[in-house]
C-alpha cells in the first residue's frame, strides 16, 4: 500500500488556491511556528488544515479527516517553507489590492484640469 506524502498534497493545495487567488490565513504557536491555515474556497466555505506533533487535521464544508502522521524534521522544515510561501503571498495581494485601490482598474482615470483643456482641442 503506498503512504500517502500528506505534506505534498497540502503544499499542493496552497499553490492550488493561490493560482485561483483565494485568501489564506496561517496561524501560528507562540513561538512563530506555523500551526495550521485555512483557504477561503467561497464565501460559506473554507479548508482548514491543522498540524500536530502526531497527527494532521483537515476540515472541509461537508468532510473532516484526522491523520496520523509523524512530521519528521523534513516536514517541519517544509512547514516552515510554507507559511513564508504564504507570508509572502498574502504580502503580494495586500500591495495588488492596495494599488488597485488607489489607480483603479474599471474606473476611469482621474481628471485633471490639463486633461480637460485637451479635450476641448480634440473638439474643434
Amino acid at each position: 500500500m503506498e503512504k500517502t506524502n500528506w505534506i505534498e498534497k497540502i503544499k499542493e493545495a496552497v499553490r492550488v488556491a493561490m493560482n485561483k487567488g483565494k485568501n489564506i490565513v496561517a496561524y501560528y504557536d507562540d513561538n512563530l511556528v506555523m500551526t495550521g491555515f485555512y483557504i477561503e474556497v467561497d464565501n460559506n466555505s473554507t479548508i482548514s488544515v491543522d498540524f500536530f506533533k502526531e497527527g494532521i487535521i483537515i476540515n472541509t464544508r461537508n468532510g473532516y479527516l484526522q491523520v496520523d502522521y509523524n512530521l519528521t524534521d523534513r516536514d517541519k522544515l517544509e512547514l516552515q517553507a510554507l507559511a513564508l510561501y504564504i507570508k509572502e503571498y498574502k504580502e503580494d495581494m495586500a500591495i495588488s489590492e492596495f494599488e488597485e485601490f488607489i489607480f483603479g482598474k474599471n474606473e476611469e482615470k482621474i481628471v485633471n484640469i490639463n486633461d480637460l483643456d485637451d479635450d476641448d482641442n480634440d473638439k474643434e
